[in-house]
């Protein structure tokens, strides 16, 4: 029998606000502390955004400073420092840097019960693939996301099947439905004007240039539509450049990061999810809990939460012109958008809450704890 509160390490690469670190955050916030102790360690600066939020939940916060992400040397030593120090009864990693220092650094102290977080189906490139696959080989689980991520793994970045396990996202249905819709007077966005949302970081990933390109498709038979997008990255200057050759720079909006989610989706008709890839987009999950339906590209995770037809439109293929039409059914019948919304937000009520994801976590890691405890009895 293990001493409680049992002493868990939850690396992560940053605090950023990105969907994949909030849901980290709720996470370890949600943990029962009368059964679990958890320190967080992220390989980012103190001055990330989500570090505060911990801390004032109580949860203990190191901060490695590990200014190039690819200082791997650098970080497997810092953080096996922390390891040491911390002697966690285990680790939990996060996101793919955090997976593979937290592995090696685990190696180097004789931690065994590690457990990895694969948060997307990751297309960038097959080295990243088989560097997580060769650094992570000694974890007891990696934990997907999504079923089309746990499929991604193994057929694909070659994991071990009987290492997978699905734990979805969670999204607080209350907090996001009761907030007040945001203020876009600045964009010259009066009420009643409708308006869809893009949320995301611009990166060829997310592919927000696909969304400007649809709004312009829709310019002859819905003038009247906005699309606001929330997000910061390499690709804006591409996507302004873009919005002004369209001749959209009255229609189109750029908010840069915003901590106003859930005001945003309060104030849309819909969401407009345009990415290449994904793992579950938490971005879904909140426009399905504020009521709102979603239009999106066929993309990992996205098929559990939306069904075609029902809470949203899903568009199988890469083409603008499909991203278009499905847009211009969600404008043309207002409320059966609204019905699309309304069952959405039952489906993750019922099935993606916060509670549940946490529950799945503390479940996995005391399996996980037997298992060794097992082994060494």
């Amino acid at each position: 029998m293990r001493v409680t509160p049992i002493r868990v390490a939850c690396c992560i690469t940053e605090l950023d606000p990105g969907g994949a670190e909030r849901m980290f955050v709720e996470l370890v916030c949600g943990l029962d502390r009368a059964r679990w102790d958890p320190t967080v360690i992220s390989l980012g600066s103190e001055s990330e955004p989500l570090v505060s939020k911990l801390r004032d939940s109580g949860v203990e916060v190191r901060c490695l400073a590990v200014k190039r992400r690819w200082d791997l040397v650098g970080a497997v030593g810092r953080l096996a420092r922390e390891l040491r120090s911390l002697s966690p009864d285990l680790l939990q990693t996060w996101l793919f840097h955090a997976n593979v220092a937290g592995c090696l650094a685990a190696g180097r102290v004789g931690l065994q019960t590690l457990v990895t977080g694969i948060r997307v189906a990751e297309r960038r490139g097959r080295w990243r693939l088989w560097l997580e696959r060769y650094c992570t080989r000694r974890a007891r689980r990696h934990i997907c996301v999504s079923g089309d991520v746990a499929e991604f793994s193994r057929d694909h970045a070659g994991l071990d099947p009987s290492k997978l396990v699905v734990i979805a996202n969670g999204v607080d249905v209350s907090g996001v439905s009761e907030a007040d819709p945001i203020d876009l007077s600045r964009q010259r966005i009066t009420d009643g004007v409708p308006v869809l949302a893009w949320i995301g970081r611009l990166d060829p990933q997310k592919d927000p240039l696909s969304a400007v390109e649809a709004l312009g498709q829709l310019r002859a038979t819905h003038p009247e539509c906005h699309l606001v997008l929330a997000g910061e990255g390499p690709l804006r200057g591409e996507v302004e450049s873009r919005i002004a050759e369209l001749g959209l720079s009255q229609r189109v909006h750029l908010l840069g990061q915003i901590s106003e989610v859930p005001s945003l989706l309060a104030r849309c008709c819909g969401l407009v999810l345009t990415s290449h890839w994904e793992g579950m987009p938490n971005v879904v999950l909140e426009a399905m809990a504020a009521g709102r339906p979603v239009v999106s590209r066929v993309v990992e995770g996205v098929s559990d939460l939306v069904e075609d037809g029902v809470t949203g439109w899903l568009v199988a293929d890469d083409h603008v012109s499909s991203l278009s039409a499905a847009l211009e059914r969600l404008l043309e019948d207002r409320e059966f958008a609204g019905t699309m919304g309304e069952r959405g937000q039952r489906k993750v009520t019922e099935e993606y809450s916060i509670e549940a994801m946490v529950s799945g976590y503390e479940a996995l890691w005391e399996r996980v704890l037997a298992e060794m405890d097992d082994g060494a009895g």
